[in-house]
């Protein structure tokens, strides 16, 4: 079971999520994060996972879709706490490589 909440404060939206963050359960929070999101206008956005114990596949992905925008995240325990680790670590791989194959200007060979 996944309990999903909103704190609304007068700079930021938190998104908490409580408990097992898989299918089926994932379907409901992507529901709410992107309600949250449409919502937000220019306040901070912060993702609490401190009540999360588990998480699978589905939910690995739902995490690293929240994370793309910037989002920062609040997590307890060791094994969420390295998961967030390793979904930072990919997406900063990702962006790496991304700007890796952004094609260069030649440079005139004859041209210091």
């Amino acid at each position: 079971m996944l309990k999903v909440t909103t704190k609304e404060a007068q700079s930021s939206l938190t998104f908490v999520l409580e408990g097992r963050l898989c299918r089926p359960w994932t379907v409901e929070a992507e529901r709410g994060w992107t309600k949250l999101v449409s919502s937000a206008g220019n306040k901070k956005l912060l993702l609490d996972l401190a009540g999360v114990t588990f998480v699978d596949g589905d939910g690995e992905a739902l995490l690293a879709s929240m994370m793309e925008s910037g989002t920062k995240v609040r997590a307890r325990g060791v094994q969420v706490s390295h998961l967030v680790t390793q979904v930072q670590k990919r997406m900063q791989r990702k962006s790496r490589r991304f700007s890796r194959s952004t094609p260069r200007p030649r440079r005139d060979p004859g041209v210091p």
